[in-house]
């Protein structure tokens, strides 16, 4: 044989497919699940994308359900009546005193307030929001007006010109006049405005006043004669609202009694009902606070309604709107992830056939491409429905592409029934916040469990190929 000849002859096929370190290490149990854990962190990104666009949705919601309470009127927060009597002082300015103008704003001795509400909801596109009309009646009595404390600070009262106010956060609601009856007097008509007094400094969540909140209110001047004896009153307020309605007590003692024929209400601030009785078909609660509890004065004094921080509030969005509960599902997206990886890395381990690191992202995608449907589908149909059918949907195409990667049917039952019972125990715990954490730790125990268990015997250094 010539020198050519033997040039020309082919190696062994030992010498030509001799395995590198690398390629031993790439098919390793051990690299394999390192490779897993690295995509299920990097699956975080696409999550991260999919929670923003909750929240774009969820902005747009929130700004379709304010352009259709501009039309009937935003969240309410209805404070008073007070008593109000302005007086003059004397200030200096520039080595000069001049009269300056303040008020003296006297809380009722008793305020009971009962409220109608008809709630319903108004659809705009896809998007809706709860409407309210509530009628009204505020009845009660201010005692005798005692000018003491405005002469004990160098006032001068102008009892002719005293008033009453009440703070109304979005003077558009008003459909209807709101009459009044003095020491069952005549009715009187209240006017727009607070007659240069403020109202309180606190805008509520969703709409701050109007025109810096000079005319977020309604005042009635008061007939000087009333003052020196005890007055009753007696004013009916219809008016027109939007998802929640706020009423500060106040009167020394207040009793507020609501009804409804809204059937989840819930009940926020800082006063919680006395009694309340909820049903399919509407709500009653009642509540009385007392002048302790108030934490504001019985008398105050300066430009300014007392801040409205201590208030009753009843909202009628619902607890948990189908944004709110996307997003909460995202945050389980990790533990989702890690729960699906490893029935697939265990079947990979027991079975013949080994799983491409490239069909453990796509496995991951479609788990990511849940949320964006159950987004799309929860605006359409309810979360409800669209959680059913987009866990059907991402169940089904994950067991079919696992199983036949695994090129087993029994490993499309196995990770179907994972997925299909990971969605399930992710309903419940966002069905029951109270013991999400308590589900959340015995399902992370149960799985790490299993998977020690399971590969208790695996050599996680051998190659994959042995």
């Amino acid at each position: 044989m010539s020198d050519k000849q033997e040039r020309q002859t082919p190696l062994p096929a030992a010498v030509n497919q001799r395995p590198s370190i690398f390629s031993g290490l790439s098919t390793s149990p051990g690299f394999k699940f390192i490779i897993t854990g690295i995509i299920t962190f990097l699956l975080l990104i696409p999550a991260l994308l999919v929670w923003a666009l909750v929240e774009e949705r969820a902005n747009r919601a929130d700004q379709v359900a304010q352009s259709i309470s501009q039309g009937w009127g935003n969240q309410q927060r209805v404070n008073g009546p007070y008593l109000v009597v302005p007086y003059l002082t004397k200030q200096k300015q520039n080595d000069v005193y001049i009269d300056v103008r303040r008020y003296a704003i006297y809380s009722p001795a008793k305020l009971e307030a009962t409220s109608n509400l008809e709630v319903e909801e108004r659809k705009k596109s896809i998007y809706s929001t709860p409407l309210y009309h509530m009628k009204s009646k505020l009845s009660g009595r201010f005692d005798p007006i005692d000018t003491s404390q405005i002469v004990a600070r160098n006032g001068r009262p102008r009892l002719r010109e005293a008033f009453l106010a009440i703070e109304v956060s979005d003077l558009a609601g008003f459909r209807s006049e709101v009459v009044a009856k003095l020491n069952g007097g005549e009715d009187v008509i209240f006017s727009p405005g607070l007659a240069g007094l403020h109202p309180s400094t606190s805008p509520n969540r969703y709409n701050n006043y109007n025109n810096s909140g000079k005319s977020s209110g309604i005042h009635l001047n008061v007939d000087e004669a009333l003052l020196d004896q005890s007055m009753k009153f007696e004013i009916d307020l219809a008016i027109n609202g939007s998802r929640a309605l706020e009423i500060v007590p106040s009167g020394k003692t207040t009793e507020v009694s609501m009804t409804s024929n809204w059937p989840h209400p819930g009940f926020n601030g800082r006063f919680l009902p006395e009694t309340r009785n909820i049903t399919k078909t509407g709500f009653d609660a009642k509540w009385t606070v007392p002048n302790l509890a108030r934490g504001i004065s019985a008398v105050s004094f300066g430009t300014q309604i007392s801040n409205a921080d201590s208030i009753i509030e009843v909202s009628f969005v619902k607890p948990l709107k189908f944004y709110q509960l996307v997003s909460r599902t995202l945050k389980y997206a990790v533990a989702f992830f890690s729960l699906v990886f490893l029935a697939i890395f265990i079947l990979e381990l027991t079975g013949k056939n080994p799983v491409h690191w490239i069909q453990y992202i796509l496995t991951g995608l479609a788990m990511v491409v849940f949320y964006i449907l159950l987004l799309a589908l929860a605006e359409q149909v309810g979360f409800d429905i669209a959680y059913i059918l987009a866990g059907l949907a991402t169940t089904g195409l994950i067991g079919w592409y696992v199983g036949n990667a695994l090129a087993s049917r029994n490993a499309i039952y196995v990770i179907a029934s994972v997925v299909g019972l990971t969605y399930a125990i992710m309903y419940l715990i966002l069905k029951e916040d109270e013991y999400a954490l308590l589900i959340g730790a015995i399902i992370a125990f149960a799985a790490i469990a299993m998977t020690m268990f399971a590969t208790r015997n695996v050599d996680w250094s051998r190659s994959a190929s042995k």
